[in-house]
Formats: C-alpha cells, structure tokens, sequence
C-alpha cells in the first residue's frame, strides 16, 4: 500500500483534512453563489418602541447573533475562511519553499559558512517577530488611510501582509533543511553512490528526495500552525490581511474593520467585546482558529504516524533480508542470482 493510501486511511490525518478542506469549500461555493453578501439585520425596537442597539444575540438573530454593525456573524466566519486558511498557506509555502533551495545551497557549496549562517538565523528567530511584524504592518496600514487615500490596493496590502510574515523565517527554516539534508546524506547507501561517481542531482533526485520530501510535509504542516498563531497575535494588536477600512455601525460611529472578513481580523475587531455584556462574539473567532490549529494538528499527528509505521516496516524488511543473506554460502547467494536473471 502506498503512503498516500495510508494516510487518507488514517483516522486522524482524515479527521483534520475534512475540517480544513470543508471550511475552505464551503467558503469558496459561499463566494461562487452569493458573492460574499453578508446579511444585515435592521435596527430593532423594543415593546416602548426604543431602538435596541447592536450587537444582537443568537435567540433575536440566528445562529450566532450579529456584531455591533448589525451583520451576520455566521456569515462573517464563513466568508473569512478562504482569507485566513489561503493566507495561512501562502505564508506557509513562502516560509518552506525557498528555504529548501537555501538548505541545498548551504550543505553542498556553503558548507564552511554553515555555523555562522546558523548563528544569525538563530538570532533573528529570538526577536519578537510578533512585534517586527506589527511596527511594520501597522504603519503601512495607516499610512495608506491618514498620508493618501488609496495609496495602496487591498491585494497590495495582502501582499505585503504575507511577504512580511513569511521572508522572517526563511534564514531558519534553510538551516533546519540543511540538516536534514546533512543527516540523510551521511547513510551508507549514498556514500557508496558517491563513490561510484554519482553527480550531486542524482543524489539528490534519486535519494536524498524519497527521504526528505516526507520531513518537508511535516514542516509544511507545523509553519501553517505557526502562521495562524501569529496572525490571530496581530489580529488582537489590530493589524488585519488587507489592511484597515471604517465602517459607520447602525448608530454612524466609525470603527475598525478588517475588508476580508478574515478570523485573526475578526477577533481583533471583537476582543473588546470579551469585557462585556457579549463576550460570544469574541469567543467565536477564538473557538475557531482555535478548530484548524487543532484539525492541523490532526494532519500533523496522523502524517506522523503513518511515516513511522512505514519506517517500523522498512526497517523489519531490511533486517529479514540482512538475516537471510547472511545464512547463505557465497555459492548459494551466486546460484540465486543466476536463477533470477
């Protein structure tokens, strides 16, 4: 059996895969047939015919209520999704992508430079990146709104969003490439296709993929972890993807908005909401980032699972046949060659 096939048979890789995957869907159909309309409900009155200000419960709105401009916050989450999990795997993929190409570069041509690469990766992977990002992040955001109207696009401002999140950790994800490249080229089998004359793109076509490709998922998978972690850090310090809009609520008081809706925005736009009378509103965005770390997490763990029973197999093969040979005289190891040939 294949290792995909073991993995989509893993309960737990499945579990997760199918919370990601049908948030994703169902966002992107949302997108496809409603075009992202969020639903508003209009100003209600009480019994004396004074108006009720916003935001309204689960029971006068269903299923969770509205926020304080009156909008539907099922459908808030819903359209948010695609933003958040497609931001969170851009900047996944920018942070690994390259970084392989650096970890290759550094174990075979930079291997004297290797320590004090290693040294300033780890430096900068000391510094408070929550708070790089935010200094710079926040000043481009009000930047666009206070110096010119427009001086950046939306897609500009999620550009730079990703950019930012993403380049930081490049230096130290190159360096942890370069040791598992470094660990699997130290097997035996691949000293002995050096020594027959292999080229380094074999080695690294033929061999050293088959091993590392399966180590890269599981690094995909911990920097998406890490990139909503971060980005729900900087939705409560107010920096959303996109940047920051205001929007008048049903009383014309101006606040903050994050345009796409996306959930580490949401729960920046709604912390303050945990201090008072209506803390569901903040625990919504909270429950569900905290829902994909975890199904990430499921990836993460069934992947891993699957990776070491298939390692556990190998590895009783190569002992098996290791035993086998060993109880053969040279004469019979030679007579079972020629009868396979």
């Amino acid at each position: 059996m294949s290792i995909a096939k073991r993995t989509f048979r893993n309960k737990l890789f499945l579990f997760g895969f199918i919370i990601i995957s049908g948030l994703l869907l169902a966002s992107i159909l949302y997108f496809i047939i409603y075009h992202d309309r969020i639903p508003t409900a209009p100003l209600l009155f009480d019994n004396n015919g004074k108006p009720i200000p916003a935001p309204y419960s689960g029971i006068l709105y269903p299923p969770f209520g509205t926020d304080n401009f009156g909008r539907n916050i099922a459908i808030v989450m819903l359209i948010g999704a695609k933003y958040t999990i497609f931001a969170a795997f851009a900047i996944t993929l920018i942070r690994v992508v390259p970084s392989i190409f650096f970890g290759f570069l550094i174990h075979f041509y930079l291997g004297k430079f290797k320590k004090p690469i290693k040294y300033i990766a780890d430096s900068i992977n000391y510094f408070p990146v929550t708070l790089f990002a935010f200094l710079i992040l926040n000043w481009i955001s009000f930047e666009s709104i206070l110096m010119q109207e427009g001086i950046y696009s939306f897609w500009e401002l999620v550009l730079i969003y990703i950019l930012v999140l993403s380049v930081f950790f490049i230096p130290f994800n190159s360096v942890l490439i370069a040791n598992e490249v470094q660990l699997i080229s130290k097997m035996e089998f691949i000293e002995c296709s050096r020594t027959l004359g292999a080229s380094t793109w074999h080695i690294i076509s033929k061999h050293i993929r088959t091993f590392l490709v399966p180590k890269l998922y599981l690094i995909l998978i911990k920097e998406f972890m890490q990139s909503l972690i971060l980005m729900a850090h900087l939705g409560v310090l107010k920096v959303f993807i996109g940047g920051i809009t205001f929007k008048e609520d049903l009383f014309g008081i101006s606040r903050p908005v994050s345009p796409s809706s996306e959930w580490a925005g949401t729960l920046g736009m709604w912390w303050s909401f945990l201090w008072t009378s209506y803390p569901w509103i903040s625990l919504i965005p909270i429950i569900l980032l905290t829902v994909l770390i975890l199904a990430a997490k499921c990836i993460l763990d069934g992947l891993q699972n699957v990776l070491l029973t298939v390692e556990r197999v190998a590895k009783t093969v190569d002992e098996d046949l290791n035993v086998k040979f060993k109880n053969l005289s040279a004469f019979q190891l030679l007579k079972n060659k020629k009868n396979s040939e």
